[in-house]
């Protein structure tokens, strides 16, 4: 089927089918990433950053105009950029948008130019652009798309041809750069952005997206490596998103240039993304303070890499279907958690709310296909949400709003379910938790027309306040009284640090007198400020 006009429909149709077609390719590229030494996975980081984009397309809506979506997608791919060959693709998508910018269907010939505006971008983004890489790749194919754009040819057909000069630089690409030819490999960057030109064609072409007999490209030469030991003058590689009123790319580019190599700084509005290889990375982190504040903040020692890779160590283990992040407060819930599967848990709650930031690298750090969140609080409900919709890896959410909430979706957890029905057992099993806490009041105030005053210890059910006194003991079972029902069985009291661990026991011996029909559980929770959180089941 020809298309001779391009709309929104049709972008969003050609990204998911890149993206489908880099999703079997990846690691095909990031073999090819021998140069000099692995900086993260070339094809894991386009793929990566390609999936940010798509995703954010996603979360625009029905968009209609072309001009939107590639908008949509450059500013996914910039905040989801993954190391140099990450960021490049996302400027390759952001020169595409700013030719796109306010159309709503564009021709062939439009289309190419959008393609010639993404290798303009791209290289003025890199500091020192070299011959031989994706650049020349980007470059030679779109001059091939405005040749063949100018000859009243189908947008389809443009793009064979466009692929076809994309397959011949890159396979020339070893003529360039003789570190691609002593390896004898083609440059892992260009070979993903063939990858994806061809996904583009196959997905307007016919409309299907995964077309995975169609994603070979023409075969790199065997791969024959020499083991060599690397010692980097600019052993650290960093990589940081600078959230700013004004990104001045031109200030951190003259600011940072002197610190190392392989630098490239882009911007968008808010933001700037960091790249850079140095001696010191401390010094980076301190110069793009001077810009704004820092956030998904990743420093990797290439020289541990290299050496990892000569003993044989150079792939990371395969991710694990799912892995659960959970915030917790106190030292002895944080403990519970993790003994119940928390791979990652975050200190935070209802006195130390975690930041977004903190929460991505978490997410970051479990190597899982999904990652769970727990935020356990009803405060960092809206903030895990957030992160979750940044993160450009599959994250889910559980809406745990308390501690207890929490600690029941991990118990909810079946080994070997699937990660859907985890998810489902997980997120059902907060709705049958009643949580109480007790604290104290730091001011005055009024419930029901009764004032409570200052200092008095006050009882929680599910965040609202429903009895008061003097004595904790005396609360905690008026609190229970209002909580419990005929058919709950469980009742679990986690005391706080404000609590010894004799007069907890006491008072369970009191609670377990009193409330004869409920089976009763005590641990140290180590919460500051909460003598007791409750879950009743």
């Amino acid at each position: 089927m020809e298309t001779e006009v391009l709309s929104g429909y049709e972008l969003k149709k050609m990204l998911n089918s890149g993206l489908a077609y880099l999703a079997v390719r990846y690691k095909d590229v990031d073999l090819l990433n021998v140069f000099p030494v692995p900086d993260g996975d070339t094809g894991t980081n386009m793929y990566l950053t390609l999936t940010s984009a798509v995703q954010e397309v996603g979360k625009a809506g029905n968009l209609s105009s072309i001009g939107g979506v590639a908008e949509a997608a450059s500013r996914g791919a910039l905040m989801g950029a993954r190391g140099n060959s990450g960021v490049i693709l996302s400027q390759l998508l952001r020169g595409m948008a700013r030719c796109l910018k306010n159309m709503d269907r564009v021709s062939a010939k439009v289309f190419a130019q959008a393609l010639d505006e993404g290798v303009k971008v791209a290289v003025k983004a890199v500091i020192r652009p070299v011959e031989g890489t994706i650049l020349t790749v980007a470059r030679e194919s779109a001059k091939e798309a405005l040749k063949a754009s100018g000859k009243n040819l189908s947008i389809v057909e443009m793009l064979k041809k466009t692929c076809q000069a994309a397959e011949k630089t890159l396979n020339r690409t070893p003529e360039m750069l003789s570190a691609l030819r002593e390896a004898g490999v083609v440059d892992a960057g260009g070979m993903g952005w063939l990858i994806i030109l061809q996904g583009f064609r196959a997905g307007l072409e016919d409309g299907r997206t995964p077309g995975f007999a169609q994603a070979e490209p023409g075969k790199p030469p065997d791969i024959k490596l020499e083991k060599v030991k690397h010692v980097l003058k600019y052993p650290y590689c960093t990589e940081i998103l600078i959230k700013t009123d004004n990104a001045d790319t031109g200030k951190l580019q003259e600011g940072l240039q002197k610190l190392g190599d392989s630098l490239l700084v882009v911007g968008t509005e808010g933001f700037a993304r960091i790249h850079i290889h140095s001696a010191h990375p401390g010094t980076v982190l301190e110069e793009c303070l001077k810009h704004g504040s820092l956030t998904q903040v990743k420093v990797t020692n290439m020289n541990e890499q290299t050496s990892q890779a000569e003993a044989g160590k150079d792939r990371e283990p395969a991710l694990k279907p799912y892995g659960i992040v959970s915030v917790a407060i106190g030292e002895g819930i944080k403990k519970i958690m993790e003994s119940l599967g928390a791979d990652k848990v975050i200190t935070g709650g209802q006195t130390m709310n975690p930041s977004a930031g903190e929460m991505l690298q978490a997410i970051e750090d479990v190597k899982a296909e999904t990652v769970i969140i727990l935020p356990n609080n009803s405060n960092i409900l809206m903030a895990a949400n957030q992160v979750a919709e940044l993160s450009d890896m599959q994250v889910k959410v559980v809406p745990s709003r308390t501690v207890p909430q929490g600690l029941a979706a991990l118990l909810a957890v079946t080994p070997g379910a699937s990660t859907e029905k985890i998810v489902e057992n997980m997120t059902e099993s907060v709705k049958n938790v009643k949580t109480g806490e007790i604290t104290y009041a730091v001011r005055d105030t009024q419930v029901d027309g009764q004032k409570v005053q200052k200092g008095a210890i006050i009882g929680l059910h599910d965040n609202q306040i429903v009895n008061w006194g003097s004595e904790v003991g005396n609360v905690v079972l008026g609190l229970l009284e209002k909580m419990a029902a005929p058919d709950d069985e469980v009742c679990t009291l986690y005391h706080g640090e404000m609590v010894t661990g004799e007069e907890a026991r006491s008072l369970l011996g009191i609670l377990e007198e009193k409330f004869a029909n409920l089976e009763f559980e005590l641990h140290y929770g180590g919460q500051p400020l909460y003598y007791y959180i409750i879950s009743v089941e």
